[in-house]
């Protein structure tokens, strides 16, 4: 602090924030109250004592005496009154004009400096202490707080004036003056140090109201966007839609996803993603103002607002967006959801939104969905799919299918694919695609993979005591499961549990799941291998990292893709292919297998040219482990 900002803050005239204004107005108000009662109350009995005492008793004083003391006395009487009056609206929010009051105070004050002159005074005049000027001065400045520079200037001059008043009339004696410099010293002090305390509080309860304003603001707000999350955004749809008055079919929940944003994420780094995060979110309370919008998650936000002119509003913000100077094309996905009563809570409304914005995903050409009867049943069968998972498993309503692949030379089988079939008791077989994709959705995925894992290893284990020839099986795995699990190890263990032969037991790993930087899963990779596992590339050909994938890892087999088989016949080109791919693997160590192999003609093709397993329905659909067993036994199966 420098010696000029000292300075200032010993007189009082430093700089005060608004907060600290506000707390000396109420704190001098309450007290003003407090004062400004004392004084009517004072000056009602002095009035009415001086007249008693004149009229009855024998106080027998001049009429000019009389009425100079009525006058004063009524004088101080008016202005208290008027402070009092102006102080209790001013408390009750009647009346706010800060100017008003502080010069109704400031009226006061003098009136009440210039009464304890005047009376102290004559008092001095007979002999008698200056009682009524020290009270006074203790009333104004002690009680009521004012800066150093207004007490030290209001005080001495007061003081000032009174002592050379009395000094006039009568020379004041050495006592008189040692006596009046320390009362003026001790009420300037105490007028001083009131004001300090008083700084002090206000500067406390500034620093607790802003904690609490900032942690308010943390508990409703988004820290990156600055917009409400979703507690807050959850508690305020609710109270809107439940309004007296509101008519839920005039409303419409939105939720957005963010095209392109972690590429944006990945270029720009993670500063100028938040900061176009804040921009979007500035972007959504422009459009959709006097609306609930919340920063749901990641790029995902959320809005509860009139539905009108919603779709144009989205192509709007599609439009600004374009503008953003960024390399990668950014663009939305909104999906809608219309609740059709108010008992629908809102973070079900937007999980019905987010459901259609994710069903639009892979549309290029469509920017907006509008949740419907056909996806409120789709996700009834999300839901369903989700509440009764775990009494699946407990049940054994899901089980394990086996197809079964064959030797290309003899058409003997040589291995199997176990393959998960929900048998539910009301909807009957559940579509795999279904309940696989909602169990990744949900992240209860590798659940589902250890329990066909364990299963498998059951079947192995049963065979092998009913004396039967085991036959190799391939396990599939999501890519959620790496990341879930320390899968090579749960596998292990599970086969350690049974006394399974690794041998009997393949890993398939799917194409589109494997990246080059995807530290984890090699990891994982390298831990099966380390285990001695097979180790299968799943689905070659269905994603857009097909050779690469065959540089970065080492597999033993390669399953092609059973698209490579669609519209086969008469397709010289999918031949050439086929051929290619088989003869690259051969190149590289590994053995082929193709999917989906239906009719002969595919079947003598891929034998010819060296493709040595095959895998489709000409050889078997997927079936029961009894249904297995029952064709084994019939020597329609043939095991190599």
């Amino acid at each position: 602090m420098s010696r000029l900002e000292k300075v200032k803050h010993f007189f009082g005239i430093e700089k005060l924030t608004k907060y600290t204004h506000d707390f000396f107005d109420a704190s001098n108000i309450r007290s003003s109250l407090y004062v400004a009662s004392v004084v009517v109350v004072l000056e009602l009995w002095m009035i009415c004592s001086t007249l008693f005492f004149q009229f009855v008793g024998d106080l027998n004083r001049s009429d000019k005496w009389l009425f100079t003391h009525l006058l004063c006395y009524s004088v101080l009487l008016i202005s208290a009154l008027v402070l009092l009056i102006y102080s209790i609206l001013h408390l009750k929010k009647i009346v706010k004009n800060q100017n008003v009051w502080w010069t109704i105070r400031f009226v006061f004050a003098v009136i009440s400096i210039a009464f304890g002159i005047y009376i102290s005074y004559l008092d001095y005049l007979k002999g008698e202490q200056f009682i009524t000027l020290m009270t006074m001065t203790i009333i104004v400045f002690c009680f009521t707080v004012w800066r150093p520079i207004y007490s030290i200037i209001f005080l001495t001059t007061s003081y000032g004036v009174f002592f050379y008043l009395c000094n006039s009339a009568i020379p004041a004696s050495y006592a008189t003056k040692v006596n009046l410099s320390i009362v003026l010293i001790i009420i300037l002090l105490s007028a001083i140090n009131s004001y300090r305390q008083k700084l002090s509080e206000a500067k406390k309860d500034e620093q607790l109201e802003q904690a609490h304003d900032i942690l308010l603001k943390l508990s409703i707000s988004d820290e990156v966007t600055g917009i409400a999350n979703m507690n807050y955004f959850r508690g305020q749809s609710f109270e809107l839609i439940n309004k007296n008055g509101i008519d839920i079919h005039q409303y419409i929940y939105l939720y957005f996803d963010i095209e392109n944003f972690k590429m944006l994420n990945q270029k720009y780094g993670f500063w100028e993603g938040n900061s176009f995060l804040k921009k979007f979110a500035d972007l959504l309370n422009q459009t959709f103002e006097k609306s609930l919008t919340a920063h749901f998650s990641n790029d995902n936000f959320v809005v509860l607002t009139k539905d009108e002119r919603i779709k144009e509003k989205v192509l709007d913000i599609c439009k600004k967006l374009s503008e953003y100077q960024y390399d990668i094309k950014l663009g939305i996905k909104v999906g809608a959801y219309k609740p059709e009563n108010k008992e629908v809570l809102p973070l079900v409304a937007c999980d019905h939104a987010r459901y259609a914005c994710n069903s639009i995903k892979k549309h290029y050409n469509i920017t907006y969905c509008l949740y419907d009867e056909t996806m409120s049943l789709r996700f009834q069968k999300k839901q369903y799919i989700i509440n009764n998972f775990d009494s699946a498993i407990k049940n054994e309503y899901i089980q394990v299918y086996y197809q079964p692949f064959v030797n290309s030379q003899t058409g003997k089988i040589c291995g199997m694919e176990a393959l998960a079939r929900w048998n539910d008791p009301q909807f009957g077989f559940l579509s795999p695609v279904d309940f696989i994709e909602t169990l990744e959705e949900y992240y209860q995925i590798h659940r589902l993979d250890m329990y066909i894992v364990e299963k498998v290893c059951q079947h192995i284990e049963s065979a092998r005591a009913r004396g039967r020839k085991i036959i190799p099986v391939s396990l599939n795995f999501s890519r959620l499961d790496f990341d879930s699990l320390n899968l090579a190890e749960e596998v292990e263990n599970c086969l350690k549990k049974y006394n399974i032969d690794k041998s009997d037991i393949h890993i398939e790993i799917t194409e589109s799941t494997l990246s080059e930087d995807d530290i984890k899963l090699q990891e994982e990779l390298k831990s099966f291998r380390a285990h001695g596992y097979a180790l299968w590339l799943d689905d070659f050909g269905s994603g857009y990292s097909g050779l690469n994938v065959l540089k970065e890892y080492d597999f033993d087999l390669l399953k092609i893709d059973m698209k490579f088989l669609s519209n086969f016949e008469g397709n010289e080109r999918a031949r050439q292919i086929l051929k290619n791919v088989i003869n690259l693997a051969k190149d590289i160590g590994m053995q082929t297998l193709t999917e989906g192999v239906e009719t002969q003609e595919a079947y003598d093709f891929l034998r010819e040219n060296g493709c040595e397993k095959l895998q489709g329905y000409l050889f078997s659909k997927p079936i029961s482990r009894e249904e297995l067993e029952a064709k084994l036994d019939a020597g329609t199966f043939v095991i190599e």
